[in-house]
């Protein structure tokens, strides 16, 4: 790895980097390109009080890794919790300490923000992923069940 890594808050000249490696995120976990346009990008992840907050890390000028969240709180508990929709760390620099680095930025931002614990889903083929967030001490959720409905124009 070369030169300094960097985490920042994505902006809207991202967008071509995120956007890359968005795809990519999509094509190991199976799934076809996202239909992620610039317009989309800016008003979800970019704008001031955009719903979705994304950070992307830096080598030198190169965009190599992201991760996006979104803040939920639980009114029967009266906790926060941060819900991590996507990382993303490009293949060349994996092992090299960027996710790691972007897993800690959340957590840090949670901790500036009164939350209380970090979650997100991994693809049940990922085992590379499982055995990194179990690395960084996370553990699988065994007291929730996640279900899915999905929405259509039907």
């Amino acid at each position: 790895m070369s030169g300094e890594l960097k985490i920042r808050k994505a902006e809207a000249s991202d967008y071509a980097a995120v956007r890359d490696l968005a795809d990519a995120l999509a094509a190991h976990i199976e799934e076809p390109p996202p239909p992620l346009t610039p317009d989309r990008y800016v008003a979800f992840y970019v704008r001031e009080h955009a719903p979705v907050h994304l950070f992307v890390a830096l080598l030198g000028d190169r965009v190599v890794g992201m991760i996006a969240w979104i803040l939920t709180h639980e009114l029967y508990s009266a906790k926060a919790a941060l819900y991590i929709s996507d990382i993303a760390v490009h293949a060349d620099v994996r092992g090299k300490g960027v996710g790691r680095a972007l897993m800690m930025k959340a957590k840090e931002w949670g901790s500036d923000h009164g939350v209380t614990r970090l979650g997100w889903d991994v693809w049940k083929h990922n085992a590379s992923a499982m055995r990194f967030y179990e690395r960084l001490g996370a553990t699988v959720d065994t007291e929730a069940a996640p279900h899915l409905l999905e929405l259509t124009n039907d």
